[in-house]
């Protein structure tokens, strides 16, 4: 009796550990797929400028190259982060889910570490798709005309950026202020998994044919 009640404690904690750490993944879900929408925008903006604005012949060559550079920068950069966030966020979710045990703490943290790489991806998307609109300006405007819409998408760069940095700094967590399960997972009270990592058992199964391979036995935890 004794022992099945400790059984029932043990799966009660893990199963609410694991709900905890749902709710990260469903915050990087939210995240990546809001800032994977925004990059899909600028990418049709983008390619909307660069497929559809006729130049004028008398345009100087350096104006055309810069327009040309920041457009195919920015829809580089746009769908890169799109890419990005469709595949962390699919791929993420079915390990979460469909993983073995572990595999939930694995993704929220494989997650966590991909943001750096898409939110840059997102601000070089951004910061070319104005730069491109600052070419285009010298290009289809007249001289007085594009200095002051310079002047006007220098300003709005500025502001993004010292924006972006307030605002980082504002909500920005350190490492002594991130809630972290460490503590409950690595308890006593959690039941220890011995299955192996899945790269490993995928990459075992690869080279090792199915004859050889033999019985294998599988722990599963309660």
């Amino acid at each position: 009796m004794l022992a099945a009640d400790k059984l029932l404690l043990q799966s009660n904690v893990k199963q609410r550990a694991i709900q905890l750490r749902e709710k990260e993944l469903n915050l990087f879900n939210d995240n990546f797929n809001a800032v994977g929408t925004q990059s899909a925008v600028l990418a049709g903006f983008a390619m909307t400028s660069f497929a559809e604005i006729d130049l004028p012949h008398n345009a100087f060559y350096a104006q055309k190259a810069c327009l040309h550079l920041f457009v195919t920068v920015s829809i580089c950069a746009n769908l890169l982060c799109t890419a990005s966030t469709t595949f962390v966020s699919v791929w993420g979710s079915g390990k979460a889910l469909r993983g073995k045990d572990g595999s939930m703490d694995k993704a929220v943290d494989g997650m966590l570490a991909e943001r750096a790489f898409i939110f840059a991806c997102f601000g070089v998307g951004l910061i070319t798709t104005l730069m491109a609109l600052m070419s285009a300006a010298w290009i289809l405007m007249t001289r007085d005309v594009a200095f002051v819409a310079t002047i006007g998408i220098a300003w709005c760069i500025y502001v993004i950026t010292r924006q972006a940095r307030r605002i980082h700094g504002k909500f920005k967590l350190s490492k002594g202020d991130v809630v972290t399960f460490d503590d409950i997972m690595q308890s006593p009270v959690v039941p220890l998994s011995n299955n192996k990592d899945d790269d490993e058992e995928d990459e075992t199964d690869l080279l090792m044919p199915r004859s050889t391979q033999g019985a294998r036995t599988r722990s599963y935890d309660v």
